[in-house]
């Protein structure tokens, strides 16, 4: 059955400003594109765009799929700036599992970047609980988890993470990288349908953003690998949800995956890099720098030696892998630009930097020598603003999120979210890149991208970076039939106003996933 979609503007995205008549569909892929009057007799059926915007469906090329759908049954802390409403929150939140888990704790949202500890946590719940910080990167427990899970003062702070204790030594219950994630691996009571569970609530989500896929990692927090990647093939598929992922496999669980081989599942569920965490970030003050931080002789958090990030960039060549290396700090990516450069990727592939956010002139030089890409998140400018130039100074700030200087180097820039650390839709961080404007003004403007290029970082690009360039991420021949319709032309409106559009009908695989206006005939 053929279906034709015509009466609206439709943006190829293969060049800037080129657009379709029609679009012509079968079995899940572009049959043709052309005038409307010589595709409509091949049509079984006939979608009217009444007007509206149609682009290729975009991709969030950096994003936690499994906890984006946690957080969206959670108690989230994202946007709550009152200190007595959040205490209220958490006094009131219970769950049936034996931990309470609380996402998105923000100090720079709160009164004098107020931090809770661990005694006050206690006043307002006595089961064992565990607040993440929005970074994902930190957070603290109460005295109740500590309790149960055996940590007292004598604990030592694992590499890469520590311990936080006030000026007698006492643990203040804040914990930090490796030491977070320890006590996160604790909480996990999961399965294989309570993922699935969470995975079906996110990308139900992603369709109301005209999502049609995304760069996930999550296959070292839910246990054994096994059990979030059965959870995927349980969940997403040509006959289930249609959904596309590429799965990047973690520093923790990658030798095994490698070993076991597991069978993914073309076109849906897909093997993606080995990634590596070498820094935090910066809300922690963890994220690595080449200089202290304004005011102190803290330099930040190093997860990993140069020795063992080696090796593991060793191994990924090894078994003819690229890499994908969070890096926030500018010392950061030197260590892994260092390592890259003594372990090139494999030929026909890239490794891919995630974050990017504090550079300098030689750094970006040496990048866009490398076969690599970027993975950014846009909105990290605007919910950084205005406090991280009291932590880095003007002067480091001038290559904060140089997306522009990045681009203009030749580098490939991916646009995501890493939700849920951030709101998932995709037009924020768009208006992100072409206003340089959060809440409190405009951050360094010169670094501004064009309409077109920032769409391209959800749509095309997103498409090359996982080597799908050939089949996704543009309005063509033979490409998937993934699209996104907007109620307003998104590449045309006052940058403003792309915060008022609003996804009408999202399609995948040919099929209408999500739908708001009543259309076709």
């Amino acid at each position: 059955m053929k279906t034709l979609y015509y009466n609206g503007i439709i943006y190829t995205m293969d060049r800037e400003g080129e657009t379709a008549d029609a679009v012509l569909v079968d079995k899940g892929r572009i049959v043709r594109t052309g005038a409307q009057n010589e595709l409509e007799n091949e049509a079984d059926i006939r979608i009217d765009l009444e007007g509206q915007t149609m682009l290729p469906a975009l991709t969030d090329s950096h994003i936690h799929l499994i906890m984006l759908g946690k957080k969206l049954k959670s108690l989230s802390l994202h946007h709550i700036d009152d200190i007595g409403e959040m205490k209220h929150l958490m006094k009131e939140f219970s769950t049936d599992h034996k931990w309470n888990l609380i996402l998105g704790y923000d100090e720079n949202n709160l009164e004098d970047k107020y931090r809770m500890d661990r005694f006050e946590l206690d006043v307002l719940t006595d089961k064992p609980t565990l607040v993440t910080r929005i970074c994902h990167h930190a957070g603290f427990v109460n005295t109740k988890a500590l309790e149960l899970l055996g940590i007292d003062q004598g604990v030592e702070n694992p590499e890469g993470g520590y311990f936080e204790r006030d000026e007698n030594g006492e643990l203040t219950g804040w914990v930090y990288d490796t030491a977070f994630d320890l006590i996160r691996d604790q909480t996990v009571d999961d399965n294989v349908e309570s993922l699935s569970a969470d995975l079906d609530t996110a990308i139900e989500y992603m369709y109301s953003y005209g999502i049609a896929g995304a760069h996930t990692e999550d296959m070292s927090n839910y246990g054994p690998y096994e059990t979030p990647f059965k959870a995927y093939l349980a969940t997403i598929g040509p006959d289930k949800k249609k959904f596309r992922v590429n799965l990047l496999r973690n520093e923790k669980v990658y030798l095994q995956m490698v070993e076991d081989d597991p069978v993914y599942l073309e076109d849906w569920i897909e093997k993606d890099a080995m990634k590596i965490f070498i820094d935090g970030a910066f809300g922690g003050k963890t994220a690595l720098l080449k200089e202290p931080y304004e005011g102190t002789d803290d330099y930040g958090l190093q997860i990993h030696s140069r020795e063992d990030l080696e090796n593991m960039v060793k191994r990924a060549r090894e078994n003819d892998d690229a890499i994908a290396v969070h890096m926030i700090g500018d010392k950061a990516c030197e260590i892994v630009l260092d390592a890259i450069e003594k372990y090139p990727v494999p030929k026909g592939k890239h490794d891919r930097l995630i974050h990017c956010s504090l550079l300098d002139e030689s750094l970006i030089r040496r990048m866009s020598s490398l076969d690599v890409i970027c993975d950014i998140q846009p909105t990290f400018l605007t919910s950084d603003m205005p406090w991280i130039t009291e932590y880095i100074g003007e002067d480091r700030a001038k290559y904060l999120y140089a997306f522009k200087t990045l681009q203009d180097s030749g580098l490939i820039l991916g646009g995501s979210s890493d939700a849920p650390i951030e709101d998932v839709n995709p037009l924020l961080g768009i208006h992100t890149l072409v206003t340089r404007r959060g809440d409190r003004g405009v951050y360094n403007e010169s670094e501004r991208v064009s309409r077109f290029e920032a769409f391209r970082m959800y749509t095309s690009n997103a498409a090359g970076i996982v080597y799908k360039g050939d089949r996704a991420g543009s309005i063509k021949t033979g490409y998937y039939a993934d699209f996104a319709v907007f109620d307003m032309d998104v590449m045309q409106v006052a940058p403003d106003d792309l915060l008022e559009a609003k996804v009408t009908r999202t399609i995948i695989d040919g099929d209408t996933v999500y739908q708001i206006n009543e259309q076709g005939d």
